[in-house]
Parts: C-alpha cells; structure tokens; sequence
C-alpha cells in the first residue's frame, strides 16, 4: 500500500483577508518557538531566518508553513537539534556530511561552507548531505554559494521512504518532488537562481493550496484511483502528484534520486514508511578555475542583456531571469509585511501556546 499523508482537516473559512506580519517580527516569533524546546541559539536563529526567507521570496510553501511540522518532529525524535554534523569522509575536494538528524537548514548551511572553503583550493567542489531533515527551500544554498562567488548546483530527495510523486506512465506513489536548483553569480545584479520541484507542484504548495481553499492546476495530480485531480484534499487520501513535463520530469527526478540519494547513501525511495531523510548533492564551480572572472562576468552580463531584450508575450510585461520575481516579491513584502494565511496563522499560534511563547501583535 502506498504511504499516506497525515490527512489534512477539512477547513471551511473565510480566506479573504491574510494575518499581515513584518519579517522581523516573523522570524523573532518562530526562533522563541524554536528556542522555547530547546533549540541552541545559532541553529534556531538560522532555521528561522531561513524559514521566513521562503515567505519573503513568495515561496510560502517552505516557510513558517512547516513550523509545526518541525515542532512535531522534535518531539518525536526524528529531528535532533542537539546534535553537531559533521564530515564521514572527506578529501580535499569532496566530503559527505552527516546531519545526525538535525535541521537540514542547518546542515545544508555547514555543508555549503565547507564546500566555498575546498572549492576556493580545488576550483571545484561537492559535497553530500544525508541523515537530515528537511532542508527548506534549496534554492537558498545555491544562493549562499552564487553570493561567495561560486556557480551553485544541487539536488535533493526524500531519501528510502516512498514519495507523493508517480513515474511518468506510473498510477502509484514512488519519488518525492526532488527539487533541483542552480545559481549563478553577476556583476552588479542579483545572481540568477533557478530551483523548481520535479512535480508540476511541491507538496508545500498543495498544503498552501488546501488552507485557501483553492484548487490546484490542470495536470498536476491523480487521485488515489488514478484519475486527475485538481482538489488539494485528494493528495492527502492517498492520491499523488505528477512529474512537470511527463517523461522530462519523471527524468530529472530519478537523477536526483541517484545523486542526492545514491551517491550520499541517503536512499531511494524503496520503503512504503520510514522517517524522513533528506539527501542533498552539491557542486561548486570556482568560475576562475576555468576562464578568466571578468571575461566570464562580462560574457554572463551581455547574455543577460540579450535575453531580457527579448519581446515579450502577449499578456508578460517583459522577460525576467530565474530569481527576479522572487526579488520583486521580497521588496514588496519587506515593505508592507508578509502575508500568512489563516490556518497556518493559527497552527503558528497554537504551537506558541504549547511552548509558552507570546505571539506578537504585528
């Protein structure tokens, strides 16, 4: 039998206005939380910061949305926030590290440093994670590595457990939605950084999706009978998500599956239940290593150029690179405030309650 989700409650409300609420006074919120059981101060100030990031970026499907779940996993024991990572086996340019169950915000960060620190010596380096939590938006750690200078590739999957995802052809949960993502840095601009699940849609964005009460797109999931679906409920009584683009999708996905998961000992998705273990590959390309900077930074920014001259669409404004709407949206929302939906607004106040923090007014 397939693995299925802890079912969602089904939730009649009014979605029409959104819990408002500064970044700052976000990320404050969720570090007391995360504090308040017992998290040391760094790793909790970094899975917060990296959570509410996500909101700022408009990916609120890794955002303060996954608190309670963190929470749980805490008190559970499938998350060890005590523990300290570190290297199983190590050479001067490639290094696999064991999270010992902690947050994998906080892994892939010490993962991400020490690959700058080889990749700077080597020219170019990768590093592995495995026996980690979830790892939050993957897009972030390309970043980290684009804002060092670095071309930032990785690859992430669920580890042995089975998935949400079907195979392209497939009617049966097997992958996860194996995010891959990529960063490259410019001169005098934000890099450009790209980070997209294999699955037409995250499962974030389907819990997102089921708390607004909205439906999600054409195409993009099957109930647990097989047939399309585009009701957020029907993931989680057992239906599945669909890989983006049918064959490419279901491609790209079983790589991830050997990258992040073979090569780090994480596992393929084999086992119907089993804790969560994110697995997590990454590469870092020093651009000196292989041509001069300012030929490449040049090159990178006439091309950059050329694209966005490109005539838009009918109904697009302009072309933008991957990471501009992201860009926009934290503009906006550092400065009129992040929008929380209701639910996840009250799950974040009930957690407070549980751990004795005060929730903040605004």
């Amino acid at each position: 039998m397939p693995r299925v989700l802890r079912r969602v409650p089904k939730i009649t409300r009014d979605f029409s206005t959104m819990h408002t609420i500064s970044s700052d006074i976000l990320q404050s919120f969720v570090q007391d939380m995360f504090e308040a059981v017992g998290v040391r101060t760094e790793i909790a100030h970094k899975v917060s910061e990296s959570l509410v990031l996500a909101n700022l970026l408009g990916h609120d499907s890794h955002g303060v949305v996954r608190v309670n779940l963190y929470l749980d996993q805490i008190e559970n024991g499938r998350l060890d926030p005590a523990s300290d990572p570190e290297p199983l086996e190590e050479s001067p340019s490639v290094f696999i590290m064991d999270a010992k169950r902690n947050f994998g915000q906080w892994s892939a960060y010490l993962t991400i440093k020490k690959a700058i620190e080889k990749a700077e010596a080597c020219g170019i380096a990768a590093g592995g994670i495995t026996n980690s939590g979830h790892v939050g938006r993957l897009g972030e750690w390309v970043t980290m590595a684009a804002d060092a200078g670095f071309i930032g590739l990785a690859f992430c999957n669920g580890g042995g457990r089975r998935g949400i995802v079907a195979p392209f052809g497939g009617s049966e949960r097997l992958m996860s939605t194996n995010p891959l993502a990529a960063a490259v840095p410019l001169e005098g601009r934000d890099p450009i950084v790209i980070d997209f699940a294999t699955s037409v849609v995250a499962e974030g964005k389907v819990k997102i999706a089921h708390n607004k009460g909205t439906d999600l797109p054409p195409g993009s999931m099957l109930d647990k009978d097989g047939n399309p679906s585009i009701n957020p409920q029907d993931l989680y009584d057992g239906g599945m998500l669909l890989p983006f683009g049918g064959h490419k999708g279901s491609g790209l996905s079983l790589l991830n599956d050997v990258m992040a998961g073979l090569l780090t000992g994480s596992g393929v998705p084999q086992k119907v239940e089993g804790p969560m273990n994110n697995g997590a590959f990454f590469i870092l390309l020093r651009i000196e290593a292989f041509r001069a900077l300012g030929a490449f930074s040049g090159d990178a920014g006439d091309y950059v150029a050329f694209f966005k001259s490109v005539r838009p669409a009918p109904g697009f404004d302009e072309v933008m690179l991957p990471g501009e709407p992201e860009a926009r949206t934290a503009a906006e929302r550092r400065a009129h405030g992040i929008p929380v939906d209701d639910v996840t607004w009250r799950d974040l106040v009930e957690a407070a309650a549980g751990v004795g923090v005060e929730v903040p007014r605004g």
